[in-house]
């Protein structure tokens, strides 16, 4: 959406407002009541257009940085295996993918569980640049059931929701502690 692929006017033309009128008709197909029937539609459209603005504005804020850097990064991920691994409290599931250049990404955080068809060895990541955050998650392949794990995270690592580290499956518990422990940061 950072490069002229969207914008509010186009998201609310486009997605807000055809699906606005659809709960228009739907509710007014259920009910019989034209004020039951503006009502849904009308805090669907309030609801959408408030989301829509603080997006696009963060993206905005985030772009006035003076740099020609983007506000937003992609990351490809082709993983070969997924483990689940067990998180801290109620952060949500813990996921690490393994690539076949050494690397393995580290995904936390209930967010993980609203993405349909996720986890996933292929999708695409989008995430903020300045401080790392999540996005979204488009999923590129089908979704896979993740290996258990006896790894877990520990309260001492250092770690966010989304990492990037050197790490294979059969020394990941090693590995973490080496990349997120105490004194590593």
């Amino acid at each position: 959406m950072t490069q002229g692929k969207g914008s509010l006017v186009r998201n609310i033309l486009t997605v807000t407002l055809p699906i606005g009128a659809i709960l228009f008709v739907g509710m007014y197909w259920l009910s019989r009541s034209s004020l039951v029937a503006i009502v849904v539609a009308g805090l669907f459209l309030l609801g959408s257009i408030w989301s829509n603005t603080r997006f696009f504005k963060t993206v905005g804020e985030r772009g006035k940085s003076g740099s020609d850097q983007p506000t937003v990064e992609v990351m490809e991920v082709e993983a070969t295996r997924v483990l689940d691994i067990e998180h801290l409290g109620s952060h949500g599931p813990a996921y690490c993918f393994f690539t076949v250049d050494g690397q393995a990404l580290l995904l936390i955080g209930q967010w993980l569980m609203r993405i349909p068809r996720f986890p996933s060895l292929s999708f695409r990541l989008f995430r903020w640049v300045d401080d790392g955050r999540p996005i979204r998650i488009e999923v590129t392949g089908t979704k896979i059931r993740p290996e258990h794990s006896t790894v877990d995270l520990q309260s001492h690592h250092s770690n966010g929701d989304i990492e990037v580290f050197r790490a294979q499956a059969h020394t990941l518990q090693q590995d973490l502690e080496i990349a997120f422990g105490k004194g590593t940061g």
